[in-house]
């Protein structure tokens, strides 16, 4: 196998694969697709252990809790579901967004569940019950974005970006010089750093996620649709229509993986720093040693 190969490819969707997550254990990876099945893997060895017809719509974002016990998925349908990790049973589902939901992030406790939606509003769900806390509205319009940091600090793009606290939402920052606005959002495992890939633009920014600043970016040649720290937070993953690893303090692009022929909607990075997932529109996942 050639270095910037793939360790294994999974074709399992018989759509465009929109989101992944690695579980906190790294043993697993959840996928969805635009044919609304959310999908359980074993990794490194890429086996399919259960698949799930679980939305009328496209599965637009996935999330494990800190515990892994349990999974979320959203959906073009409207809709949110918690799952059960272990044997992938529904443990609750809530439709109480107008319109899509494009992400989804659990609070470090676990207990809590943020959804953002086209109808521009963010939604805390309680977890496992999916049991509606709160509503949220920034007034940005649609929120395609949105990432927590360890200390609660809620960081959500559309056509701008903006930090707000949690649990009250008041804002604390927002950048709105964006011409399409923000496409993906990732903190570092510390919290000290907010990634923003801005998808057209072809900008990945970096933020101090403290003094929340920015404190840097990095001009790609391609659209920069998703964003991950590494573990370690010392790289940088992203998707286009290729990989790439970037060094988050000086911009340098360090790495590029190709193989996908359409475009990459989601990446992640295994909890042990060894794996890159790789969602894309061909419809396959790719695994990549990093």
């Amino acid at each position: 196998m050639a270095e910037n190969e793939p360790v294994i490819t999974l074709p399992g969707h018989t759509g465009g694969v929109l989101a992944l997550a690695f579980s906190p254990c790294g043993r697993f990876l959840a996928s969805g697709g635009e044919d609304g099945a959310v999908k359980l893997w074993s990794i490194p060895d890429g086996i399919e252990i259960r698949s799930l017809q679980a939305h009328e719509g496209g599965v637009l974002a996935l999330a494990f809790d800190p515990d892994g016990d349990v999974f979320a998925s959203s959906s073009r349908d409207k809709s949110v579901k918690i799952w059960r990790t272990s044997d992938c049973s529904t443990l609750a589902s809530a439709a109480k967004h107008a319109s899509p939901l494009n992400c989804l992030a659990f609070t470090s406790d676990g207990k809590s569940l943020y959804s953002g939606s086209d109808d521009a509003t963010i939604k805390v769900f309680s977890s496992p019950k999916c049991w509606l806390e709160s509503t949220v509205s920034p007034a940005i319009g649609a929120i395609k974005a949105l990432a927590l940091s360890p200390t609660g600090v809620l960081a959500i793009g559309g056509v701008e970006l903006q930090f707000l606290e949690t649990p009250s939402g008041r804002l604390l920052k927002d950048n709105d010089s964006y011409i399409y606005g923000i496409k993906a959002l990732a903190f570092s495992n510390d919290g000290n750093m907010l990634a923003a890939a801005t998808g057209m633009e072809k900008r990945l920014e970096i933020w101090d996620a403290k003094k929340l600043v920015e404190a840097g970016s990095a001009r790609d040649s391609d659209w920069v649709n998703c964003v991950k720290f590494t573990p370690d937070g010392k790289r940088l993953v992203t998707g286009g229509m290729a990989v790439k690893v970037w060094d988050p303090v000086s911009g340098a692009c360090l790495k590029i993986y190709e193989g996908h022929t359409d475009e990459i909607q989601g990446v992640d990075v295994s909890p042990d720093g060894k794996y890159i997932a790789s969602a894309s529109s061909d419809k396959t996942i790719m695994i990549w040693a990093l």
